[in-house]
């Protein structure tokens, strides 16, 4: 695993990351993939409404594609880790198309059942999103995978915006039509996965697997226990909480600033939100050195809540777009950077797991300051719910920075890793029985200068030789247990590891 910090002294291009022919198969598949769940969506919701004439159904029609992240997803993200990351997600590509191709061959389903498919097709997601960001760090490293991340996150706020706008169009003709492009849409990805993609060993092997429910807990272990992995995730969990706000509450607060329901202002917010988010990711990627953006992180952190305490003033919609683009942007900035070093500290065994530890507290904690912030505002002036909202966020986010680890730690975390990562390799190599012993790491130090050889003494010279200092070896074991990247049973696997 490359450190990107370490290895690169310039952003990679996106020629040079398409250029590698699994990752353009997972980029196309995840894009089509993305564009056709938001067709889908909007028109389901379109569908449901028809059918029932009830907003809370409708309302439930969309939000239940987040209900399994809210607990189940990291036990099927478990699941994931025990098998190839290639075949979950091709399996769960071809069941989603086998449901929306029936929601739109049985349109006439009661809205119970419609609602019952759509959560055995949300059932799928996290396996897949989960099986995709393990599975990217062994097509890209270095700063070829920081791209890749950016690239990712932008073809997705493109989609989401091309996929509502197309759900919208499609369903004015035929609801169903949508419900058949998203359903082409996994096909496509399947196809592109079994075609293109590597198959590869499952990171859990069968000899370090215990119980489903023990590893699922692990996964929350290997994130909080570590110093730098929980640093980051409060970092990311307290950004997505503030950042998401502008967007979330869009539609109430467009109508507050036009005295009524006004699409011009709600599209206004809603695309300042997704232009935000690819603003700063870009420039955090291409335009600042990859030696410079740990930096960046803690700032820009405090920046996403702080951008929004200006609402108090009751801004007009110019005022409100500003922030919300420099909300956005702040988060998305910290998001490649985070990612990348959490990648960095995160043993290749829990990938799956960890990411859908993040991606489950990142849809529960947008999800619930959506629903907090849009009860406080049914109670109180909306402007004062978002800049009081965000002045909490500031203290909060001030507290979580104040905490964060020192280049130290995280430099003796990224190197902890990379002896358990050598350790790991040399286990698993064919027809290797020996002990790992010793392990050596190049962390970029300069060499020490060479010893030049004493002349031979003569006979009244010699003397009793002294004894020649023993090889200085750094003992990693008593700080990788302070590192608390691995719960303790899981380092008793496999041979060479270093013990905790």
């Amino acid at each position: 695993m490359s450190d990107p910090d370490e290895s690169a002294d310039r952003p990679a291009s996106a020629r040079e990351v398409l250029a590698d022919r699994e990752y353009r198969a997972v980029f196309t598949a995840s894009a089509l993939s993305w564009f056709g769940d938001s067709t889908a969506r909007a028109a389901i919701i379109a569908l449901v409404y028809l059918r029932t004439e009830s907003p809370i159904a409708s309302a439930a029609a969309f939000a239940i594609s987040y209900l399994p992240w809210l607990g189940i997803g990291a036990v099927l993200s478990a699941i994931t880790e025990r098998h190839s990351y290639r075949k979950i997600m091709i399996l769960s590509d071809l069941i989603r198309l086998g449901i929306m191709t029936a929601l739109a061959v049985f349109g006439g389903l009661p809205v119970a059942a419609l609602i019952g498919l759509l959560f055995i097709s949300a059932l799928l997601s996290p396996p897949f999103d989960s099986a995709r960001s393990a599975l990217l760090p062994r097509i890209l490293q270095g700063e070829r995978y920081v791209t890749a991340l950016t690239m990712q996150r932008t073809a997705g706020q493109f989609a989401l915006i091309l996929g509502y706008a197309a759900g919208a169009a499609l369903t004015a003709v035929d609801a169903r039509y949508a419900l058949l492009l998203n359903a082409a849409s996994f096909g496509v990805s399947a196809l592109l996965i079994a075609v293109r993609v590597k198959e590869r060993t499952p990171s859990l092997t069968a000899d370090k697997r215990t119980n489903l429910m023990r590893e699922t807990v692990e996964g929350y272990t290997v994130v909080f226990r570590s110093p730098v992995m929980r640093s980051i995730a409060l970092v990311v969990f307290c950004g997505v909480c503030y950042g998401v706000v502008p967007e979330g509450l869009a539609a109430a607060w467009s109508a507050d600033l036009a005295g009524g329901p006004n699409a011009v202002y709600l599209g206004t917010i809603m695309v300042a939100a997704a232009v935000g988010f690819v603003a700063g990711s870009i420039v955090m990627t291409w335009l600042v050195k990859p030696q410079r953006r740990n930096a960046y992180i803690r700032p820009f952190a405090l920046i996403t809540p702080l951008a929004l305490v200006p609402a108090l003033f009751d801004l007009n919609i110019y005022g409100v777009v500003a922030m919300t683009l420099i909300s956005g942007a702040a988060l998305s900035g910290t998001l490649p950077v985070t990612n990348s070093l959490f990648v960095q500290v995160l043993p290749p065994a829990y990938r799956a797991r960890a990411f859908g530890v993040m991606q489950s507290g990142v849809h529960l904690v947008q999800g619930g300051a959506i629903l907090f912030t849009g009860w406080l505002a049914s109670h109180y002036p909306l402007p004062q719910v978002v800049g009081y909202f965000a002045i909490a966020g500031v203290v909060v986010m001030a507290v979580i920075v104040a905490t964060w680890p020192a280049q130290a730690t995280i430099a003796d975390a990224i190197a902890a890793n990379k002896v358990r990562v050598a350790a790991d390799e040399h286990s698993t190599t064919p027809g290797s029985n020996e002990d790992f012993g010793e392990v050596t790491i190049d962390l970029g130090r300069a060499p020490l200068p060479t010893r030049r050889p004493r002349p031979t003494p003569g006979p009244a010279q010699r003397r009793v030789p002294a004894t020649e200092p023993a090889e200085h070896t750094v003992d990693l074991t008593e700080r990788t247990t302070e590192l608390g990247a691995l719960p303790p049973r899981s380092l008793s696997h496999g041979r060479g590891i270093v013990d905790g």
